[in-house]
């Protein structure tokens, strides 16, 4: 005999709940107030059901939890984690620069002179329109 828990399921859920466990199974099943007890069916079976049950009805925020004593469902309430405060530095009053400066005007001794005739064009074999 499986008995299940269901007190954090609403009335409308647990219904639900019921009669989707009749209508897997037809072993006896008793209910008194919000549990249920299932005779016939082995507690990895139950476990199953209720986790497909609780699948099929979108209600991700509830699991099934498995006691010695009987198989409760649980509402899962995430943990409010302390943020993690990270020291935010100053706005830059200047854009650093990444990489090597840029110079801005090209020194006479960068300059290249041409000796003799330019290097010849590269010759293209498909037709420009």
């Amino acid at each position: 005999m499986t008995k299940i828990l269901a007190d954090d399921l609403e009335d409308n859920e647990f219904l639900s709940l019921v009669e989707f466990m009749r209508s897997v199974s037809d072993k006896k099943f008793v209910r008194r107030g919000k549990r249920v007890e299932v005779t016939g069916l082995t507690n990895k079976k139950v476990k199953f059901f209720l986790g497909k049950f609780l699948h099929a009805n979108r209600l991700s925020e509830h699991r099934v939890l498995d006691t010695t004593a009987a198989l409760e469902i649980v509402r899962i309430k995430p943990e409010k984690g302390e943020k993690k405060r990270t020291k935010k530095s100053a706005p830059l009053k200047y854009p650093v620069p990444y990489g090597p400066p840029v110079p801005l005007a090209i020194r006479p001794k960068l300059r290249v002179e041409w000796q003799g005739k330019p290097p010849p064009e590269k010759k293209h074999y498909r037709k420009r329109y």
